[in-house]
């Protein structure tokens, strides 16, 4: 694995479009922000760890799903009809899970909207580099990035509500409610490039030899990044000791962090060149060690703050890196990009979860360290050449 420096010195391209895909994120944050509430929902519901990480982990069954099955229904329905049903669909997820009362209830609305995350995310890519072309990668880490302040959003308005003693379920939903609301303001006349699935499913895909190790990068990417931030907020609740209010305030620098280094993606490669892959595995790791390490709540806070500068810049990379090493249409190279971050993201959170149970919240962060420390391993800039992704027109349908 090389870094995969993005070498292209185009910048952000903001059209409606573009602001169309971040809004669809916004909203796609909606539908996967239960790490917020996991420490609300251990103590109203009495869920034990493997219970509340299954809520984290049901975007992750989603993607295996749509990694497996995403393009022909793509094929079947259309790229347009896909895109904002799914939109629908996360929003009907999040108002079950905010309405659930037993825990069966709130894991099937998570489910509900972790398949239909998983749908947005195989498409999210493939329209971003369709309508865009050449240096398509830029304007897709601020689609990642920008959702950020989404999570701030909810972090502000629901740690707010449960400080003041209020449930976070009705904040929860009715700033979901608005995303879902802008999106299909700015976004109703937005033209939608088509994409023309060729068949070729993820599963062929990634059989190839070539597709293998840009696979494993995804794979490596989102593990190092989704653990730690669905269980964020309550690392700094059970091992910090913040309050339920100030914890999930708190957690809004994940995202915060997040958001900075992919906006700053540009720069970043600018400097660093094939090297920013690395560094970021190593922020990781720095990171989270001092979320294991503290002492206190501040010193955690920092750690997460690191590690979210450092895994900001991962998972861009090695979705470049996957469409740049394929020779697939865009479509079915989303599918694969869905299926590496469904096998990660299915893990992750689980793994952390049960040695939560095992050996303590606090403990299991550890895992995150050692995925940083073999990112580093694994990344360091070898003599293979750099290749960008030759990007595909903006009228483009393959």
């Amino acid at each position: 694995m090389t870094s995969g420096a993005v070498t292209s010195s185009v910048g952000v391209r903001w059209d409606r479009l573009t602001v169309t895909m971040v809004l669809s994120f916004f909203v796609l944050v909606a539908g996967l922000s239960v790490g917020l509430v996991l420490g609300e929902l251990r103590d109203e519901l009495g869920l034990s760890g493997l219970v509340a990480a299954a809520h984290g982990s049901t975007f992750g069954v989603g993607l295996l799903a749509m990694g497996g099955f995403g393009v022909g229904l793509v094929g079947r329905v259309g790229r347009p009809v896909a895109f904002w049903s799914t939109c629908v669909v996360i929003v009907v997820g999040v108002t079950v899970l905010c309405l659930g009362r037993e825990w069966w209830i709130t894991l099937g609305g998570t489910a509900i909207a972790g398949v239909a995350c998983a749908l947005l995310v195989l498409l999210a890519p493939g329209i971003v580099a369709d309508h865009h072309g050449d240096g398509w990668v830029n304007t897709f880490a601020a689609v990642n990035g920008v959702p950020g302040f989404a999570g701030i959003a909810f972090s502000l308005v629901v740690g707010a509500a449960i400080a003041a003693g209020i449930s976070w379920r009705a904040p929860y939903l009715g700033v979901t409610l608005l995303f879902a609301l802008a999106l299909v303001l700015v976004g109703r006349r937005v033209h939608l490039p088509h994409g023309a699935p060729t068949g070729a499913s993820a599963i062929s895909l990634v059989r190839r030899a070539g597709t293998r190790r840009p696979f494993v990068d995804v794979v490596h990417a989102v593990l190092s990044e989704f653990p730690l931030g669905v269980w964020a907020v309550v690392v700094l609740k059970e091992v910090g000791g913040a309050s339920g209010g100030a914890a999930a305030a708190l957690g809004a620098v994940w995202g915060l962090s997040i958001m900075a280094s992919r906006l700053a993606l540009p720069r970043i490669t600018a400097l660093a060149g094939r090297w920013t892959g690395t560094l970021g595995y190593a922020a990781v790791a720095v990171g989270s060690s001092l979320v294991w390490l503290g002492p206190g709540l501040t010193v955690r806070v920092l750690g997460i703050v690191v590690a979210g500068l450092g895994t900001g810049p991962l998972y861009p990379l090695a979705v470049e890196r996957l469409y740049a090493k394929v020779d697939a249409d865009t479509v079915s190279l989303g599918a694969v990009t869905a299926l590496a971050s469904g096998v990660a993201i299915t893990t992750g959170p689980l793994l952390l979860g049960i040695l939560a149970d095992v050996v303590g919240l606090r403990h299991a962060v550890l895992v995150v360290t050692a995925l940083g420390v073999a990112g580093v391993l694994r990344s360091r800039p070898t003599t293979e050449p750099n290749e960008r992704w030759a990007g595909r027109g903006a009228g483009s349908t393959g």
